[in-house]
């Protein structure tokens, strides 16, 4: 790890002091509920992931309403988080939902991303947003959007500091967004196509090729 990397908590607790505003949801404010079991839950995926040292982050765009909105963990639902990932022990006992769900909420992304994941890599890639925070519809809190170019921005100083702690060797960015943000921060990366909106078969053939998988496997 960087000796200048911040840590986990002092990461988390910036996070949770990023302003939000009537299209800007931050789920790990206080002012909302279960922004605590958000938090640790985002805690434990950090503090596990850095245990693992991942070669590979894959950077997506923003957390969904359905997913990272209610797990608190990026690119990831609640029923995925809750029901665990066996093949790496990853996830499960100890982490918490907050939408009431006993099973959890499910996300199209989330779902096809550790899909492919697990049929194609040996170790789970760090997995990061370029805003920390849910882009909404004005008056629409279980809606998605893009992020604006500001909130694009802002996400750039947790993109670093994820960098930072984790120093992967690799990066994927997954959509423009994505691709955009590493371009202005002069990172090398390797672009993939966003498995939203018919999406999944390029965004499949990317992931494989980029761990080193033949597509007949």
């Amino acid at each position: 790890m960087n000796s200048a990397a911040p840590s986990i908590a002092s990461l988390i607790e910036r996070l949770a002091l990023l302003p939000g505003s009537d299209r800007l949801f931050n789920p790990y404010d206080d002012q909302f509920p279960g922004a605590r079991i958000r938090r640790d839950n985002l805690a434990r995926y950090l503090t596990d992931m850095l245990a693992r040292r991942p070669r590979t982050l894959m950077l997506f765009e923003a957390p969904g309403y359905r997913g990272c909105a209610l797990s608190g963990v990026p690119v990831t639902s609640e029923r995925i988080m809750l029901r665990g990932i066996p093949t790496w022990a990853l996830f499960g006992a100890g982490y918490q939902g907050t939408s009431g769900q006993v099973d959890g909420v499910s996300e199209m992304t989330a779902t096809i991303l550790w899909n492919e994941l697990q049929d194609c890599a040996d170790q789970p890639p760090l997995v990061w947003n370029t805003v920390p925070l849910h882009p909404y519809r004005p008056g629409e809190r279980q809606s998605n959007r893009a992020p604006s170019a500001d909130e694009q921005r802002m996400g750039l100083a947790y993109v670093e500091a994820i960098i930072a702690l984790f120093d992967p060797r690799t990066v994927l960015a997954v959509g423009k967004i994505a691709q955009h943000a590493l371009d202005s921060l002069g990172r090398p990366m390797t672009p993939l196509r966003h498995p939203s909106q018919g999406g999944k078969p390029e965004f499949a053939r990317g992931l494989r090729q980029a761990f080193g998988k033949s597509l007949d496997a």
